[in-house]
């Protein structure tokens, strides 16, 4: 069956190399298997899943990846039924970047409002790096403090390592054993802000004499006291930025999704700090509040307390019936029973009150009542 064949050489972006791009050719070869030959410095993100979606839904695309491809580019391949790289290709994995548009003067309430438009990127920011992370998680099977590490070194990697890692299935030979690093190259990748290969020298060394030996020394020696531009700083290279997420109330008190972890260490701006410490001073006033709520009802139930065992002394004092009573209720009862006796405060119960209350008004006096005598 034949092998239908679409290029991509430039970046991904929504004008030219871009899903509607992609589906065009992809429809057109419906059934069939498609090669997509790549040579990108990468682009638009957001266009590169879109694609990665399109090839994986085609199902027979093989994605042949040209001289160097980075960021973007390495994505789009993820949708892929099969990644191949030329012998003399380059690979460059790195964390996202977004456009900051920022500038002149600014009063304080400008300011403000670019610094939480600078909060809110960053958090953009990190939540489409943990989205690339997992895609490249899921093609190598590595662990997510190894590809974080993979995307801060932001290097580029030969097709030997890159197959290594598990980003292509096979590779391609060709004529150059080793990347050809042109003028043309160096000066699209400067100006796309990407980082410049470094290939390894092929030439062999000229057998050295003493005095050339010595010389070469003092000459090494007398670079190392200067700082080069493309020095990279190892002590970095094991540097890994982790996102926790677990603290869910200091994420709540920062308004956040979670706080950076960088070598098992936190780092907070003043503002932070500020917004902790207005939490844990509205905490400590709350928690004053209802001590001092607790002490008010603690001395209302005290004085309450206390004027019912006045009014209970009181009461015992009346007799002694009432004051050996079991308890209060007791004690009601017997009172109850002594005020029926006094004549003229007789009680009735509910039924017996009900019985004739029509002659209520009329009723005879049980002490002055001679009638009945």
């Amino acid at each position: 069956m034949n092998e239908t064949v679409i290029t991509l050489f430039g970046s991904i972006d929504q004008y030219w190399y871009n899903k509607n791009y992609l589906k065009y050719f992809l429809d057109k070869a419906k059934g069939q298997p498609v090669r997509l030959k790549v040579s990108s410095p990468g682009g638009d993100v957001a266009e590169a899943v879109a694609m990665s979606s399109l090839m994986a839904e085609h199902g027979n695309v093989t994605v042949e990846f040209i001289s160097f491809n980075a960021s973007a580019a390495t994505i789009l391949a993820f949708g892929a039924k099969s990644i191949e790289m030329h012998e003399d290709g380059m690979w460059l994995a790195h964390k996202c970047s977004l456009g900051i548009d920022i500038w002149g003067h600014l009063n304080a309430d400008q300011i403000e409002g670019a610094i939480k438009e600078l909060q809110n990127k960053k958090k953009s920011a990190e939540a489409i790096d943990l989205m690339i992370a997992q895609k490249y998680i899921n093609r190598s099977g590595k662990s997510l403090k190894e590809i974080i590490t993979l995307m801060e070194e932001e290097r580029w990697m030969p097709a030997t390592e890159a197959k290594e890692w598990g980003f292509i299935d096979k590779i391609i030979p060709g004529a150059h054993k080793k990347p050809q690093v042109t003028n043309e190259i160096t000066d699209c990748f400067t100006a796309l802000g990407l980082p410049l290969p470094v290939v390894a020298s092929e030439e062999k060394p000229e057998p050295e004499s003493s005095d050339k030996s010595l010389v070469s020394q003092i000459i090494d020696g007398i670079k190392g006291l200067f700082p080069t531009g493309n020095r990279t700083d190892i002590s970095n290279l094991n540097t890994v930025i982790s996102m926790r997420k677990e603290f869910t109330f200091i994420n709540q008190v920062l308004n956040c999704e979670g706080v950076e972890e960088k070598d098992g260490k936190m780092q907070l701006t003043v503002e932070n700090l500020q917004a902790i410490n207005d939490a844990i001073k509205a905490a400590n006033d709350a928690k004053t509040k209802a001590e001092n709520d607790l002490t008010a009802a603690n001395t209302a139930r005290e004085t309450a307390e206390g004027s019912l065992t006045a009014v209970i002394n009181d009461l015992d004092s009346l007799s002694d019936s009432v004051k050996n009573a079991a308890d209060n209720k007791a004690k009601v009862q017997v009172i109850r029973d002594i005020v029926t006796r006094i004549p003229g405060t007789g009680t009735v119960s509910h039924q017996e009150a009900n019985e004739d209350n029509r002659f209520v008004d009329i009723a005879t006096d049980p002490i002055n009542s001679f009638e009945n005598e």
